[in-house]
């Protein structure tokens, strides 16, 4: 580079072009020549002369150079001191859970603890079955001969013998005296019944009964009489009351005796036997259901009869 006194005599053309400053220096007789220096070497040129002109504007800040390449890392520096603990975290959630850890050794058995009280005698449970017979044992000694038993009494007398053969016949003798009639032997068996007759001619028939039932007519509680075989008795009462069937001793009805029952009136009829007399009925009822119902009674032993009709309990 050429040196120079003064910078009046230059014309200078500055740029910026990375670090570099490129400049143009025109000089007597030099005709322009294009220059590059570095801001290094310029200030050492004004160290060098001493020369410092005044101090001129500021010029406009140059373009931001490119970024040069990162340096190495430094050195780190000493651990700083220990920040105040935080505050605490909200819990998480719970994590899964683990697998289960194999099972441990058996502890040691305990001390047996104090026997507890009798519990009550359970049920007898059932018999079990009969064991199968053992075999019988070795026969013992014989022992000594017991005393001789008082005797027995007298056994029954043996069947008699078959009869001997019938000697020979002796000489007639002379005819006794005639004994006494001896008892009348047993009634023989019944023979055989004999062959049934012819049948015998029909009979005439008998006139025709009557089919019209007379009645009989009761305001009050009543007790049956003969004369009421075959009749409607009716039972005109306004309140509750009583038809009594009497004893065959008192009332001899014929077996098999109808007796027709009408409850005409608003009292309800009850039908009853009398002491010693059954009076039985589909379900238990002797009771007629209201007015206008009715009953039949059959009578079907001594003391027996039956209630057939619109009865409840």
């Amino acid at each position: 580079m050429a040196e120079y006194k003064t910078l009046v005599d230059l014309d200078e053309v500055l740029s910026v072009a990375g670090t570099d400053l490129v400049y143009t220096v025109v000089s007597p007789g030099s005709g322009g020549l294009d220059r590059k220096v570095t801001w290094a070497s310029i200030g050492a040129y004004f160290a060098s002369t001493a020369l410092k002109g005044d101090t001129g504007d500021a010029g406009p800040q140059g373009a931001t150079g490119a970024t040069g390449a990162q340096g190495a890392q430094g050195d780190t520096g000493p651990q700083g001191a220990q920040g105040p603990q935080g505050d605490t975290g909200a819990q998480g959630a719970a994590g899964a859970q683990g697998a289960q850890g194999p099972q441990g050794a058996q502890g040691d058995t305990g001390a047996q603890g104090a026997t507890g009280a009798q519990g009550p005698q359970g049920d007898t449970g059932p018999q079990g079955a009969q064991g199968d017979t053992g075999p019988q044992g070795a026969q013992g000694d014989t022992g000594a001969q017991g005393a001789t038993g008082a005797q027995g009494p007298q056994g029954d007398t043996g069947a008699q013998g078959p009869q001997g053969d019938t000697g020979p016949q002796g000489d007639t003798g002379p005819q006794g005296d005639t004994g006494a009639t001896g008892p009348q032997g047993d009634t023989g068996p019944q023979g055989d019944t004999g062959a049934q007759g012819a049948q015998g001619p029909q009979g005439d028939q008998g006139e025709s009964g009557s089919a019209a039932l007379s009645t009989n007519e009761e305001t009050a509680s009543y007790t049956l009489v003969l004369t009421d075989a075959a009749k409607v008795v009716e039972m005109n009462v306004a309140t509750t009351n009583t038809l009594t069937v009497p004893a065959n001793a008192s009332v001899a009805f014929a077996v098999g005796t109808q007796i027709l029952v009408l409850q005409t009136g608003a009292g309800q009829t009850t039908i009853a036997g009398d002491s010693g007399v059954t009076v039985n009925s589909a379900g238990g009822g002797l009771t007629l259901l209201g007015q206008w119902s009715s009953a039949v009674l059959v009578k079907r032993a001594t003391d027996s009869w039956v209630a057939i009709g619109d009865l409840v309990a």
